[in-house]
């Protein structure tokens, strides 16, 4: 039983991004922030760590000759982030 939690997920901020992304297609910057109740610094600190872990990537764009940020979650991500989730259903049963 593997019970080290991912480390790069096991933050409250990027927690609470995976979890978000993991349950929808992809989303863009400002609804991110704004549902996570985030400041821009944290979205950038913590985008930072996910995108260079691969967990998560962005695409870039314009629309109405405004720059849009679209994000989504990789395959990986989606495997680290359900590995980190039942490892955390473990230790709750040990407890």
């Amino acid at each position: 039983m593997g019970t080290d939690l991912d480390k790069v997920i096991h933050q409250p901020v990027r927690t609470k991004i995976m979890a978000f992304l993991a349950n929808v297609k992809e989303c863009d910057y400002t609804t991110l922030k704004t549902s996570l109740g985030l400041s821009d610094g944290h979205m950038s600190t913590h985008m930072k760590e996910l995108l260079a872990s691969h967990y998560v990537e962005m695409e870039k764009s314009f629309v109405e000759n405004k720059p849009k940020t679209v994000y989504r979650i990789t395959k990986e991500g989606k495997k680290r982030f359900a590995a980190y989730v039942n490892t955390l259903k473990e230790l709750i049963t040990i407890s």
